[in-house]
């Protein structure tokens, strides 16, 4: 595994990040989402090694861990409404990583195209973009709704490439920053570089089973890697 000291050389030819757990600390609030979510509408939860594994998913699969809502006389729509309400009721358990968005508003200051690729849906990007204070920063944002393959697919980030117009030779140039093991299988999939942050859902074991560029243990050795 290539370390901290190693530098990206060429320099990225974009940056795109995750939101959960790299931007925001919202870990313990989505495992609690879950919980309640689970428990209301299956009568039945996960531990919370299991639930915080599930972070990095889109909505839509989350709710479908025990099988189709309907099996239970419920609907998806249902049971991610009631996650979202409950995680918006909460939201001041939200934690914004100041020092991370102000890596990405850096990253786009410095004329690299900038974007985000999240498993949030677009409801809950929205909910959520305006805490992170970066919507004038970032030149594309890519939601599990703006794809049939979400996380951990690749597709999320292939388009976020299409829509930054990154040409085909400057691919392999691209990185893509994020907390879990989905982020990883991602960049690896699309052929970018991962870079994974120690700080979110994922152990640092689990992170390095998926063999990232590197694994950067707090903002300041991020910013050292990529600027």
């Amino acid at each position: 595994m290539r370390w901290i000291l190693f530098e990206l050389n060429p320099p990225p030819s974009c940056l795109l990040w995750d939101v959960d757990g790299t931007m925001i600390d919202t870990t313990n609030l989505i495992v609690a989402s879950l919980d309640h979510a689970y428990k209301t509408y299956f009568g039945r939860t996960l531990p919370v090694s299991e639930l915080r594994a599930l972070i990095g998913l889109p909505l839509k699969t989350q709710v479908r861990i025990f099988g189709e809502p309907e099996n239970f006389r419920t609907d998806a729509e249902t049971v991610m409404a009631a996650c979202i309400e409950y995680y918006e009721t909460h939201r001041n358990q939200e934690r914004v990583l100041n020092k991370v968005t102000q890596l990405l508003r850096e990253g786009k200051e410095r004329g690299i195209p900038t974007g985000l690729v999240t498993s949030k849906n677009r409801e809950e990007l929205q909910n959520t973009l305006p805490r992170l204070e970066i919507a004038a920063y970032i030149d594309s944002a890519v939601t599990a709704d703006d794809v049939i393959r979400p996380k951990p697919a690749p597709d999320g980030i292939l388009l976020a490439l299409d829509q930054l117009n990154v040409v085909e030779e400057r691919r392999p140039f691209a990185v893509y920053i994020g907390d879990t093991v989905h982020d990883m299988q991602a960049a690896r999939d699309a052929g970018v570089i991962g870079i994974a942050v120690s700080w979110g859902a994922a152990m640092r074991s689990q992170l390095e089973s998926e063999h990232p560029f590197c694994i950067c243990e707090t903002p300041e050795s991020l910013k050292s890697l990529l600027f």
